[in-house]
């Protein structure tokens, strides 16, 4: 059985243990500075193309998270945690991500012929503990697929231009009494955004009249993580 590793509740006595006398605790990775804080990424070279970013898909699969590692016992967070659903709060962190670091000429709100369609879906958001003879360990890890579809062409369809899923999984030891996992999906996001932003820069997607470069698919740097 998977059961929950904690409560919404929780988050206040989670964000105490920091140590730190003023505090944010809205449970929430977009508004959030003590669970998400941006990359800071900015383009050398600021693309000219914009960009419509369509709303990020949730496509977790919860029936392929194991139970058990080693005969020991995981244990993961649900989202209840969250003050609002993880796909729509990944979805804002990215499109703000975007907007800074300038690798496209503009996040616009609607998508035009000429416009760039990005469309983001979740595939990996997991918190959890696993119990050992030396106390637990906890883990957090995200995956983030990023299709991106270039503008109008003959016949009206879209050429697609980029097709990689980033991901990132962070660790501790085990000991008695872990970070929380919930502070560790943070660290997970940003490695996760940092380098899909990187790898979208270095594309070329955004600029106009060069030659999109994206890496070929087996690419083993863009692979979810497995266990």
């Amino acid at each position: 059985m998977i059961c929950s590793l904690r409560s919404g509740a929780t988050f206040a006595a989670l964000a105490l243990a920091t140590g730190c006398s003023t505090l944010d605790n809205t449970p929430d990775l977009a508004v959030n500075p003590r669970l998400y804080v941006d990359v800071d990424y900015a383009s050398a070279a600021p693309g000219d193309v914009d960009v419509f970013v369509a709303p990020t898909l949730d496509l977790r699969d919860a029936a392929a998270l194991p139970a058990h590692d080693g005969g020991y016992p995981i244990r993961y967070g649900g989202d209840e945690f969250w003050l609002r659903p993880v796909a729509v709060m990944v979805g804002d962190v990215l499109v703000r991500e975007l907007r800074h670091s300038d690798i496209f000429g503009a996040v616009v709100e609607r998508a035009g012929p000429e416009t760039v369609i990005m469309k983001p879906s979740l595939v990996a958001f997991t918190v959890g503990a696993q119990e050992g003879m030396a106390g637990s360990m906890a883990f957090a890890e995200v995956g983030l697929r990023v299709e991106v579809l270039g503008p109008v062409g003959d016949g009206g369809a879209r050429p697609l231009w980029h097709d990689q899923v980033y991901a990132n999984r962070q660790q501790t030891q085990h000991e008695l009494r872990p970070v929380s996992p919930y502070l560790l999906v943070g660290r997970a996001l940003q490695t996760t955004m940092s380098s899909a932003l990187r790898a979208l820069d270095g594309s070329n997607v955004a600029r106009s009249h060069v030659p999109v470069d994206t890496p070929p698919l087996g690419d083993p740097a863009a692979r979810p993580l497995g266990r």
